[in-house]
């Protein structure tokens, strides 16, 4: 923690003037252009300026600015250090070019997390503030001290019981004066506190904080994926799957050219390639996903057919949909024990169980079950190691969406958590069972599971 100069050492600069310094510095064109360095400056002028608070510590800054968790590693995480030392050169640069004519400047110290204020000398030098604030030679550093020491006269007793007396008043004045403020500021954490989870709802349980935080509190890009309608339709039409290179390819396209096709069903299948027609399950899904973190900047919400390798690969990835309307399912198939699977000639999706438990089953699948529906959400590395792949599939679009109601609810997410009720939250697979009535999804229970080690 920082200390910084008592509000005697600003005597001459008002809280006024250095907040209008803070307005015109992350207005400039030089902060424009980086709106994480605007953030950061914009909170520790409203933390000491406008909040009075005299010390700042690197969590705070990381979990108000930066989405960190309250409580993460700073020795692991250097986020904060490298943005301030940032910060620290644009502002040097804000005072030799734009703001060169500025009387009033501002610098952050090294190793320190609050702004300092110097006045400019007339030759261009900064003048530091000394100790003494304004004050000039002989003059007492505490006026109220001042205002309570009587002229002491050794013959006049009643001199001194008016001193003892105004010393008390004016030490119970200072007194609840401190007790409103430290009021004040309790008060503002707690606000801030309660916005920053009402902006953030993935904070709002333990349970839902722990698993989300993969994705949200790690300051990454997080992609959200929906399915290509218009691909599944097309797989129906010709009765052959479409695998994930030929779809990065556009080489599905070509199956128009099949033989036995009459040019009117060529046309048909034209038109519909010519369309990114998305699932309304799907979106439901994401608009769950995203709703949990709906302020963070690194939300991006993207379609299959406009993804591609190096964002699966650099990203955390949320991917919605079976392989049918997703192709990118596919790359994690061989990485899980249950996998959705759709036959095209058959024109139904059925969930694979690729080993088994006892009282499990093989295949999970639907026939005379129209109210009935599988699904599967998988948490698993991606092919980097450092970054995570959400899947969440179902045999059909109500089934997708009770898949996706379950993994962003607390309820769901518990039933995994109390297998590894400490540390970080396990890698797992689960196959779900919802039921659903004139397709609206009703509820999810779990049939199977399965929990790595990371």
């Amino acid at each position: 923690m920082t200390k910084v100069a008592s509000e005697s050492d600003h005597a001459e600069i008002s809280a006024t003037e250095r907040w209008e310094l803070i307005e015109r510095i992350w207005s400039s064109h030089e902060f424009k252009r980086a709106h994480r360095l605007q953030e950061l400056l914009q909170y520790v002028g409203t933390q000491t300026v406008k909040l009075g608070v005299t010390t700042i510590r690197e969590q705070e800054i990381g979990a108000a600015v930066f989405g960190r968790p309250d409580d993460y590693d700073t020795s692991l995480d250097n986020i904060v250090r490298v943005n301030v030392t940032d910060l620290r050169k644009r502002l040097g640069l804000y005072f030799e070019d734009e703001g060169a004519s500025e009387t009033l400047l501002v610098e952050i110290p090294r190793g320190a997390y609050i702004p300092v204020f110097y006045r400019r000398s007339a030759h261009g030098e900064h003048e530091k503030p000394s100790s003494h604030g304004s004050h000039e030679a002989g003059e007492s550093l505490s006026p109220v001290a001042d205002s309570l020491e009587p002229e002491e006269s050794t013959t006049n007793s009643t001199s001194r019981g008016i001193g003892r007396l105004a010393y008390l008043r004016g030490f119970w004045i200072i007194t609840g004066c401190a007790v409103l403020l430290c009021c004040g500021i309790v008060y503002l954490l707690w606000q801030n506190a309660v916005l920053r989870v009402q902006m953030n709802p993935w904070r709002t349980d333990p349970v839902r904080l722990a698993f989300w935080s993969e994705f949200f509190g790690s300051g990454e890009e997080v992609d959200i994926v929906t399915g290509d309608t218009s691909l599944a339709l097309v797989e129906d039409i010709l009765k052959q799957p479409v695998s994930l290179d030929d779809y990065l390819d556009y080489k599905y396209k070509n199956r128009v050219d099949l033989p036995g096709l009459t040019p009117e069903m060529r046309n048909t299948v034209n038109i519909i390639l010519g369309r990114n027609l998305g699932s309304v399950g799907d979106y439901q899904v994401a608009e769950r996903v995203m709703s949990l973190g709906a302020h963070s900047p690194n939300l991006k919400l993207a379609s299959a057919r406009a993804y591609t390798p190096e964002s699966i690969k650099a990203n955390n990835v949320v991917l919605i949909g079976g392989p049918e309307s997703n192709p990118w399912v596919d790359l994690y198939k061989d990485r899980m024990d249950f996998y959705v699977e759709y036959d095209t000639v058959q024109q139904h999706s059925k969930i694979i169980n690729r080993t088994p438990a006892p009282g499990e089953k093989p295949v999970y699948e639907l026939y005379a079950e129209p109210n009935q529906g599988y699904s599967l959400v998988a948490f698993v590395p991606n092919f980097s190691g450092r970054r995570y792949v959400l899947i969440i599939a179902g045999t059909d679009s109500q089934a997708t969406l009770a898949a996706g109601e379950w993994v962003t609810s607390s309820e769901g997410l518990a039933t995994i958590r109390q297998k590894a009720p400490n540390g970080s939250f396990p890698l797992f697979e689960v196959l779900l069972s919802s039921s659903k009535l004139a397709g609206t999804s009703l509820r999810a229970e779990v049939k199977a599971f399965r929990i790595h080690v990371r």
